[in-house]
């Protein structure tokens, strides 16, 4: 018979499921310490957002109170789901009043610690990666009747489409909260160098709880707020920016000491297409729709594939010609090659459409080769749509094999795009596939409508696409650049080159290719700057790259210690949350006021004793009257790496006193050596030396 606990694991579980698709209002489940019970809904009192977008970077900082109704101590688990290509930057933990900031340690590290002060009923955060940009936060214990807040801030690159840049922040609470929330507020800035042409939210325009203010043709704000409500449904923003052309943008930022990221500069480039293209310049396609009918797409997906395949037939053009194949553990062909879209051979497609059903194995391998090996045109735009929901099963099943064999097979200029369905689908090899093939991947959820994607999917691909591209930035010293391989430019899609660079002054940016087999080359001159600061972002954005990157090769090399390293490296460097680290925040951390001490300026004591080994007392004063109550004391060795954040909160006027015991932020011992540790609070910064002798 299956036991509370294991019952309570399933339940929590199915929580993450069945949520994870409609929130990232942060979800809080509890209950009491020690019980085997079910997991409740904590109420959430309120919501407080702010919004930065900077060109296509938005910046969102979440702030969240709930309340502990119960008259018991209890244990908790924070569900936070981001949205996608979102990173996480920073987690703030507030235990009795004190705000903490979490930094970022190795995963096995992070548990351990964790379960250790578990144990020994304390307060520590452990947000951990759990997948598909999911986090779950643990708290323990939350005092009978107390409010428990959460401050999560992350950046995520806007997504472009089709001349529109959307933010969507997912305001759903509805059925997530134990009563309707006091208070919900988003605040909004959004700017662009280049003018907005518009700006609005289709999901709240008409409501009266919501404002937009434009401050300029290059500023708008947005302010949305309610109480007492179940929000049902997510504030979605959506802007145009001025552009008639092919263009580019480009933002740049140079770190200050106090980064503890090294002194390169780091830039981002966006590339777009022109936003209106002439319905005379649609290209004569041959596509071949290759179709996944296996046992796993048995039921709604099937009916989806065919009505995909309906919209499909819906948008051929006089002139194209098409063919439609299936596959599963055997391939089919609805004609044996490529035919004309006349009416007749559209109507008898139909025919053959609805009588599709799904059985038997995946066949990928075969379904490619079979596809690739249809007559295309040399004048004519040549693509293959490749939708599957799974991994191949049946024929070759190695990923490198079949990415190499469509490769070969591909001697026609064909490009592969390639739609991933549901969540048992190998994402590599699919995007692998396109990319060495010239195409993209799509990935789509359970829910989403596959006719849609792919009707958008045809606007795109039917209009002149960029290709061969290269971007050269002359006289500049730039490296370690993201993407490694530019592939083509579709219209209605977007660029992001992103990389680290040395120099200062105006340089010529190139973008050069073809468009319709002609030369195409935009030059521009850009001015990078060698001053401190910038936007912040870029660093995090471009580190976030390099380790998808590396993260690549782990999947498809196997995981070494080399290339775990590397991630871990530029986790801890950058505070990126990856499949090898989670955040972890340290109340143990003993911060001493001395409440009848009232100083009158603002100063860093030198440490007792001093060298010291193993540990050392570091004082400081923070006088009335102050511009900011938030300190922040670190220590950093000699090269200006972070070793430690001792202290990151919001003090009051005092005389404070805090524990250094020679550890870094992993909780190892740090070497023998001179050490400065560094007092920060709004515009005062007072940094001393000291020395660990081990």
């Amino acid at each position: 018979m299956m036991n509370k606990k294991l019952l309570s694991i399933i339940f929590l579980f199915s929580l993450i499921i069945s949520f994870s698709d409609v929130f990232a209002v942060g979800a809080l489940f509890s209950r009491p310490r020690f019980s085997d019970v079910d997991y409740q809904k904590m109420w959430i009192k309120s919501v407080n957002t702010t919004i930065d977008i900077q060109e296509q970077i938005a910046v969102t900082h979440l702030d969240q109170i709930f309340f502990n109704e119960l008259n018991a101590s209890v244990e908790a688990v924070f569900i936070f789901p981001l949205p996608e290509n979102a990173t996480i930057t920073e987690l703030v933990y507030w235990v009795n009043g004190q705000r903490f900031i979490a930094d970022i340690r190795e995963r096995q590290a992070a548990v351990n610690d964790y379960n250790e002060k578990l144990r020994q009923w304390l307060d520590p955060a452990l947000l951990e990666y759990l997948g598909d940009n999911l986090f779950r936060l643990k708290i323990v214990p939350i005092d009978a009747l107390t409010d428990v807040r959460t401050e999560i801030t992350y950046i995520e690159p806007l997504k472009y489409d089709f001349g529109k840049v959307k933010y969507k922040f997912q305001l759903n609470t509805l059925g997530l909260s134990s009563k309707p929330l006091n208070i919900v507020t988003v605040n909004l800035n959004a700017k662009t160098n280049v003018g907005y042409e518009s700006f609005e939210s289709p999901s709240h325009g008409s409501s009266p709880a919501l404002q937009i203010n434009q401050i300029s043709d290059k500023n708008y704000t947005l302010f949305y707020g309610d109480e007492n409500f179940y929000p049902d449904k997510d504030l979605e923003v959506e802007f145009k920016t001025l552009r008639s052309e092919v263009d580019f943008n480009i933002i740049t930022y140079k770190p200050s000491p106090e980064d503890s990221i090294g002194t390169d500069s780091y830039y981002a480039l966006w590339v777009t297409p022109p936003d209106m293209v002439n319905t005379t310049e649609v290209i004569p396609q041959s596509i071949v729709f290759t179709v996944d009918v296996s046992s796993s797409m048995e039921g709604k997906r099937i009916e989806q594939v065919k009505s995909a395949l309906n919209y499909f037939l819906d948008l051929l053009n006089p002139g194209d010609n098409f063919n439609i194949v299936t596959f599963s553990t055997f391939v089919e062909k609805y004609k044996p090659d490529l035919i004309a879209a006349d009416a007749a051979s559209i109507s008898n497609a139909r025919n053959y459409v609805s009588q599709l059903f799904a059985l038997g194995l995946t066949n990928i391998d075969d379904a490619l080769k079979t596809s690739l090996q249809q007559s295309f045109g040399e004048q004519t735009h040549n693509n293959i749509v490749f939708l599957t929901d799974g991994d191949p099963t049946w024929g070759v099943t190695n990923h490198d094999s079949i990415i190499a064999n469509s490769k070969k097979y591909n001697t026609n200029d064909i490009r592969i795009f390639s739609f991933g369905v549901g969540e048992k689908i190998s994402k590599t090899l699919l995007d692998k596939i396109s990319k060495e093939n010239h195409g993209y991947a799509t990935f789509i959820s359970a829910d989403d409508s596959i006719a849609t994607v792919v009707n958008d999917h045809f606007r795109r691909i039917s209009k002149p696409v960029l290709t061969d591209l290269s971007i050269t930035i002359d006289g500049l010293t730039t490296w370690d650049v993201y993407p490694k391989k530019i592939y083509d430019l579709f219209w209605g899609s977007q660029l992001l080159y992103i990389g680290k660079y040395d120099g200062t002054g105006s340089f010529n940016v190139s973008l050069k290719g073809k468009v319709r087999g002609g030369d195409f080359d935009l030059n521009r001159e850009i001015f990078f700057p060698d001053t401190t600061g910038g936007h912040k972002f870029v660093p995090r954005l471009w580190a976030k790259e390099k380790i998808n990157h590396i993260l690549e090769l782990i999947e498809i090399y196997g995981e070494t210690d080399e290339l775990k390293n590397q991630v871990i490296e530029l986790s801890l460097m950058y505070q990126i949350l990856t499949p090898y680290t989670a955040f972890y925040s340290d109340p143990a951390v003993t911060i001493v006021k001395d409440e009848k001490f009232s100083p009158d300026k603002f100063e860093l004591l030198q440490n007792y004793p001093n060298p010291f080994n193993p540990s050392t007392i570091i004082k400081y004063n923070i006088p009335a009257g102050m511009t900011s109550s938030v300190v922040k004391l670190c220590i950093y060795n000699l090269a200006g790496e972070l070793i430690k954040v001792l202290v990151n909160g919001e003090h009051s006027t005092g005389l404070y006193s805090v524990i250094w015991n020679g550890t870094n932020s992993q909780g190892l011992s740090a070497p023998s050596g001179v050490y400065f540790y560094t007092l920060e609070s709004g515009n005062y910064r007072i940094t001393k030396k000291m020395i660990l002798v081990r």
